[in-house]
């Protein structure tokens, strides 16, 4: 952890937009580095502050803050930037703290008694939503959060990239600097966060491109000389460690002209869908049950360089249903792929919970996709072409214990779209796709109901929503009929077939086992009844609370090792072989 070298501020303010100050204080010590801090101060609409990264507190520094307006937010922006936060809660403690996944949890913190009230994903708080933007971008062991404001299009960034000027260091910190790869004017992150983030997976490049799509007119961070103007080209520059083609993944109007309905549009796999397809310019009509959430990532995607429409249904209302498909056509004259994405399950002994939540889960996860398909199929079959997409699961595949009705209603939604496709042979240009993930790191598992009165817990090996998104970006270009989004989903399909009664025997003892074990916990019934406003976002928080990279990148890992291994045993047969050749030949002679 930085030394804090405490005592009082020094700070003061310096004016970059009407409603953005920035405060530079005087250096922390952080691995023998004497770094520059900086506060960034931003005065929402309605006249309160928002203090991201805190620096030294000071009752001259907050006398100058009130006269700006009242301070009503604390931020600490990621795991790193908190060490002045005590001061600030001690003295406001009216004031909300906001903080990064994964804050709240460092035994440091506790030890220091920091309060956080609420940790933030990729969705703003309510409060700041009319103002700022956020971007949450999420490794093993770190988590930083990005403020955009709307306003004046500037970028807030904490330790993403660093750009020290070599002229304010010492020598040996000059060196330092240079070794991290932060000093202007090249500057980004330390060499050290650069690894971490690269164990990201796809949710942090999907992060680093949402924050070039914003093409801020300035961008500021918590350490050295922050980009005054041409900031979308400069951190395009300081991110291409992370984004090696510069425009991967950027490549300006690829799917412009394509319409794309995605229900369960609201979090999770939805969301991620959502942005993916805006980032390549399409148009996205989304639906779920939550019409304030639909309308801020509408808006979202529109940034991003998409059109977007949102149309609060739910999936259960077959007459909603076709409504949603006539207010698609009339609203972008057609659509082009309509991905049934809404899903939802109840966790637990079937006997155990209310029957409703059963039905619920059957009329969400199957007759909401069939609800869909009858609705947008009459479009397809009169434009003669289209592409239907059902997001299945490995659970259409392999039953779930202690998840009947999801498993009935992912079996059933795998054979109605097997049905289908056949039904369709007919007309080549139609295309009905099953996608079966494996399992992903979603805000799903706190949506369902849980009735076993234990507390889940989904395992260590967990996709993301972004995994999903491409796969179905990847079959809006180039249909198939079945697609697994990871090996665990495959392999599942593959058990069940050759052995089923080993492989249910297996799943049944496995699943007894870790529910003997899990720690007790309230039965809830989420979200499924009742719409509520909480977890908007794309991932359900659980690597970052596990500190675990994300399945992709361990199975990418695993398969570099293995390949590495085979090569190591082909060399070392191939040296004995030829050492034994060589034996021969001398006996020989």
């Amino acid at each position: 952890m930085p030394s804090s070298d405490a005592g009082l501020s020094t700070a003061s303010l310096s004016r970059v937009t009407d409603d953005i100050w920035i405060c530079d204080d005087t250096s922390i010590s952080a691995a023998g580095l004497k770094l520059p801090v900086r506060m960034t101060v931003i005065r929402l609409s309605n006249g309160d502050l928002v203090l991201h990264s805190p620096v030294r507190f000071s009752p001259a520094l907050r006398h100058e803050l009130e006269r700006l307006g009242a301070i009503r937010y604390l931020l600490a922006p990621n795991i790193a930037h908190w060490m002045f936060l005590s001061d600030w809660q001690r003295e406001l403690p009216q004031a909300t703290t906001f903080a990064a996944r994964g804050l709240s949890a460092r035994r440091q913190v506790r030890a220091a008694r920091i309060r956080i009230d609420r940790e933030l994903g990729d969705t703003a708080p309510e409060e700041w939503t009319a103002d700022l933007g956020t971007v949450s971008v999420n490794a093993p062991m770190f988590s930083e959060i990005e403020l955009f404001d709307k306003r004046s299009r500037t970028l807030v960034l904490t330790d993403l990239v660093q750009n020290l000027d070599p002229g304010d260091l010492s020598v040996p910190n000059q060196a330092a600097a240079n070794l991290l790869g932060v000093t202007k004017p090249d500057g980004k992150a330390p060499v050290y966060l650069r690894l971490l983030l690269r164990l990201g997976g796809r949710s942090v490049q999907s992060a680093a491109e949402r924050l070039l799509r914003l093409s801020p007119e300035r961008v500021i961070f918590a350490h050295g000389d922050w980009f005054e103007t041409d900031g979308a080209e400069l951190l395009r520059r300081s991110l291409r460690w992370l984004l090696p083609a510069s425009t991967s993944g950027l490549k300006p109007g690829q799917m412009i002209g394509t319409r794309v309905v995605i229900t369960g549009g609201s979090s999770g796999i939805g969301r991620a869908t959502a942005l993916a397809f805006a980032r390549r310019g399409a148009s996205v009509i989304l639906a779920a049950r939550r019409s304030e959430i639909l309308m801020r990532l509408a808006a979202e995607c529109e940034a991003l360089g998409g059109r977007a429409l949102a149309i609060p249904i739910d999936v259960t209302d077959a007459e909603a249903v076709q409504r949603l498909a006539r207010q698609a056509e009339d609203a972008f004259g057609g659509i082009d792929v309509w991905i049934n994405n809404a899903g939802t399950g109840v966790f637990g002994a079937y006997q155990d919970a209310d029957l409703a939540l059963h039905r619920r889960t059957i009329e969400v996860n199957l007759l909401g996709a069939m609800h869909g398909a009858f609705a947008v199929l009459p479009i397809f079959l009169r434009r003669n072409r289209g592409i239907l997409i059902n997001n299945i699961s490995l659970g259409g595949w392999a039953p779930t214990p202690f998840a009947a009705a999801y498993t009935a209603s992912k079996f059933g939604l795998r054979g109605f779209t097997a049905s289908l496709r056949q039904e369709l042979g007919a007309h080549p240009n139609i295309h009905v796709c099953g996608v079966f993930p494996a399992i992903v790191d979603t805000p799903g598992f706190v949506h369902g109901a849980n009735m076993s009165g234990r507390r889940l817990d989904p395992g260590p090996l967990l996709y993301q929503s972004e995994d999903v998104a491409e796969t179905f970006v990847s079959l809006a270009r180039a249909p198939r009929d079945e697609v697994a989004v990871g090996w665990p989903a495959r392999a599942g399909q593959f058990a069940y077939a050759v052995a089923p009664q080993v492989t249910e025997n297996i799943l049944g003892a496995a699943f007894r086992f870790l529910l003997s074990r899990a720690r007790p916990e309230k039965s809830s019934e989420g979200t499924m009844i009742e719409a509520g406003l909480q977890d908007t976002s794309t991932d359900g928080g659980w690597l970052s609370r596990k500190q675990l990279p994300p399945a992709a990148v361990i199975s990418k890992g695993l398969a570099v090792l293995g390949i590495a291994a085979c090569l190591a045993v082909a060399a070392s047969k191939a040296g004995r072989s030829s050492r034994s050749h060589a034996r021969r030949r001398r006996r020989r002679a």
